[in-house]
């Protein structure tokens, strides 16, 4: 999905998504060298994020991704076993913090950005993170969180997001929406995508919704709801 009528769909039956074809996001506003270093998780981050930094050339860069580069991650251990040996390239694009790296080198941007690796309550924490960057004076802030979650060829008990994404967003002073956090809530546990549900409570227009975790549950209010 790539559109917003796709993803307006998807907000009130999220089914649809099983029967679309899979997006592949092309990044042709990069030159062909800089996509060529691109794996499908930085390829979904520059699309998402580009036209908004664009945009807002003086906001800092949070990325925020439960999975990372755990596709690329896993091929290493296949590789090491069976040549022995790993790419230098590829290994040092797998750690977590590669891909802000190869960001800042795109775009030409040596100020510092923030990674974080989320677990569950991760967007949340990360939405706060940014928050924090606003407190100390920062005057917008660009969120990206993206996943790409570990393929099913690997039979092994991952908690896997429905379908690989990416969300970017900016971030601003003002009184139109709330972020509360609240001692964990007796209830089931919402799973680590939250930016999926954040993207159906944008384009639902509902008031509030609360996201609960092992150790906090989250309520996103707009309007002051």
């Amino acid at each position: 999905m790539a559109q917003e009528a796709q993803w307006r769909q998807w907000a009130h039956c999220p089914q649809i998504a099983a029967d679309l074809p899979d997006y592949r996001p092309g990044a042709a506003f990069l030159p062909a060298a800089g996509r060529r270093r691109l794996n499908f998780p930085a390829r979904l981050m520059c699309e998402a994020g580009w036209d908004l930094a664009e945009r807002f050339p003086d906001a800092p860069l949070v990325y925020a991704s439960h999975d990372g580069e755990i596709n690329r991650s896993f091929e290493l251990w296949l590789q090491l076993w069976r040549d022995k040996t790993v790419s230098p390239t590829s290994f040092g694009l797998s750690v977590h913090n590669a891909l802000p790296g190869l960001w800042s080198v795109l775009r030409s941007d040596m100020r510092e950005h923030t990674a974080l690796a989320l677990g569950s309550g991760g967007f949340e924490n990360a939405l706060a993170e940014c928050c924090a960057l606003l407190a100390e004076g920062v005057p917008a802030v660009l969120l990206i969180a993206a996943d790409d979650p570990l393929s099913a060829g690997y039979p092994v008990a991952a908690e896997r997001a429905p379908f690989p994404y990416a969300l970017a967003m900016v971030l601003a002073p003002g009184g139109d929406y709330r972020l509360v956090c609240q001692d964990a809530a007796d209830a089931p546990q919402d799973p680590y995508w939250g930016a999926l549900d954040w993207i159906r409570f944008m384009l639902s227009g509902t008031a509030r919704q609360q996201r609960n975790y092992p150790r906090q549950s989250w309520l996103w209010c707009r309007n002051g709801g």
